[in-house]
C-alpha cells in the first residue's frame, strides 16, 4: 500500500518548513520509529521519524527546499509509477500556486500605484528643473519640491541625485527573513494589535538579594545568576496570585493550576522562550541548572516543542546590555510578562546616613482583557518586597541549606 509522508506540524505555530537534510534514499527499507530527515522549523532544527513502514519510493522535496508547507507531501513508501507522478504533481501544485498568489500580489501593488499616480496632484516643477530631470533621466513623482507652492527647483534635483547611492546599496541588502524570524513578525504584530497591554513599573532595592547570591555561590558547588533569583521570585509571586494565571483565548477566561515561568533567550535568528516548569517549587540550584540546560538547547537548536509551548508568565532580562528599564510585549495566550533592567547604585538613605545602594526597576506589562491594574498591581508588588527581602526566596527553595 502506497504511503505518503507529509511535512509534519512540529510546533503550534509552523505553518511552513525547510528541509535540510535527508537521512534516507530511495530504495531504503524504513520501520516505524527510524529517523527520515531534518526538519527547520520556525523554533529549531528537528529530526522527522517514521510513522509507517515501507521501501522508500520517491523523496519528493530536495535537501535544502525551504517554505514547505505543512501537510504537503516530501516523501512517498511503496509507491509505483503513478503514485510518484501524483506526488510530483502535488509539489508542483503548491510550488504554481505560491507562483501564481505572488504574481496577483505584484500585480495589484502595480495597479494600486498606477490608480493613486492618477489621482494625484499635478506635479509643480520649473522649466530648468523639468529639462534637467530629463537630461539626467530623473523622475519628479516622489521629489518634495522646496520652491514657492512645492515647486520643484534646481537644488531639489540636485539632492535626489546625491541621495539616489545610498538608496541603490539599501536596497542591494535586502534580504528574506528567516522563518522564526516570521513567526515572530507575526506574534508581535498580532500581539500588539489584539492585546491590550498596560504597564506597571515599580523600583527595589536589592542589596539584600545580592549579598544572597555571594552566600551561595560561596556555600555551594553551583554558581547561581541573578536572573535565576528573579525567576523564582516571580514564580513564587505569581503563587501567591492565582488570578494572575489566566489567559484570555477565543473570549473565555483559562486558569492554569502550575506556575510556568517562559524565559526570554536571544538567538541569532530571534528570541525563543524556553519553560521552567513548576518553578515555584524548585530550588534556586534546580532552577539555575535547568535554565543552562534550557539556554544551551536552544542555542543549538535542540529545543523540543514541550521545552517552549506553553508557559503562565513570562521575563525578560537586558539588565546584561546596561539597559535601565523597558516594556516588552506579552505572548500570547499569556497575559503577562516582566522586563528586568541593570542593577545600578545610586545614593539613599539608610539609617539616616547617605549610603549607596542598589536598586533594580521592573515593568509589567499585563492584558487588560483579563487582568485589572489592582491584579497586576499586587503580582508586581509581591514581586518587589520578595526581592528587597529575600528571606522566602531561600526558605522556598528546597535544595537550600542553612548558610
Amino acid at each position: 500500500m502506497t504511503v505518503k509522508i507529509p511535512m509534519p506540524a512540529l510546533s503550534p505555530t509552523m505553518t511552513e518548513g525547510t528541509l535540510t537534510k535527508w537521512l534516507i534514499k530511495v530504495g531504503d527499507q524504513v520501520k516505524a520509529g527510524d529517523v527520515l530527515a531534518e526538519i527547520e522549523t520556525d523554533k529549531a532544527t528537528m529530526e522527522v521519524e517514521a510513522v509507517d513502514e515501507g521501501k522508500v519510493a520517491k523523496l519528493i522535496v530536495k535537501e535544502g527546499t525551504s517554505n514547505i508547507p505543512v501537510n504537503s507531501t516530501i516523501a512517498i513508501l511503496d509507491g509505483d509509477d503513478k503514485d510518484q507522478n501524483e506526488g510530483d504533481q502535488d509539489q508542483t501544485k503548491d510550488t504554481v500556486g505560491k507562483i501564481k498568489k505572488k504574481e496577483i500580489l505584484d500585480n495589484n501593488v502595480v495597479k494600486k500605484y498606477s490608480f493613486e499616480k492618477k489621482l494625484g496632484k499635478k506635479i509643480i516643477a520649473s522649466p530648468y528643473a523639468k529639462s534637467l530631470a530629463k537630461k539626467d533621466k530623473l523622475t519628479l513623482d516622489n521629489i518634495i519640491g522646496s520652491g514657492p507652492g512645492g515647486r520643484v527647483i534646481k537644488r531639489d534635483l540636485k539632492n535626489q541625485k546625491t541621495s539616489q547611492p545610498s538608496i541603490k546599496t539599501s536596497q542591494e541588502n535586502i534580504s528574506a527573513p528567516s522563518s522564526m524570524r516570521k513567526i515572530i513578525a507575526d506574534r508581535t504584530v498580532k500581539a500588539k494589535q489584539t492585546v491590550p497591554h498596560f504597564y506597571l513599573t515599580i523600583e527595589s532595592k536589592v542589596d539584600k538579594l545580592l549579598q544572597l547570591r555571594k552566600k551561595i555561590n560561596e556555600n555551594f558547588g553551583t554558581k547561581i545568576s541573578i536572573n535565576d533569583m528573579l525567576v523564582k521570585a516571580l514564580a513564587l509571586a505569581q503563587m501567591e496570585n492565582p488570578l494572575t494565571n489566566v489567559s484570555w483565548v477565543e473570549g473565555q477566561v483559562i486558569k492554569y493550576s502550575s506556575v510556568d515561568v517562559s524565559i526570554a533567550v536571544a538567538l541569532k535568528e530571534g528570541l525563543i522562550t524556553p519553560i521552567v516548569k513548576n518553578a515555584d517549587k524548585k530550588g534556586l540550584i534546580e532552577i539555575s541548572k535547568e535554565i543552562k540546560e534550557l539556554v544551551n538547547k536552544a542555542k543549538t537548536g535542540k529545543l523540543q516543542p514541550d521545552e517552549y509551548t506553553g508557559g503562565t508568565i513570562s521575563i525578560s532580562n537586558l539588565g546584561m546590555f546596561g539597559i535601565m528599564e523597558f516594556s516588552a510585549i506579552i505572548n500570547p495566550p499569556q497575559s503577562s510578562i516582566l522586563a528586568v533592567g541593570t542593577i545600578k547604585k545610586i545614593p539613599g538613605v539608610i539609617e539616616e546616613e547617605i549610603r549607596p545602594i542598589s536598586v533594580l526597576k521592573s515593568t509589567l506589562s499585563a492584558d487588560h482583557r483579563v487582568l485589572d491594574g489592582a491584579v497586576a498591581g499586587k503580582l508586581l508588588k509581591d514581586f518587589h518586597e520578595i526581592i528587597e527581602d529575600p528571606f522566602d526566596l531561600w526558605l522556598k527553595s528546597s535544595d537550600m541549606e542553612i548558610i
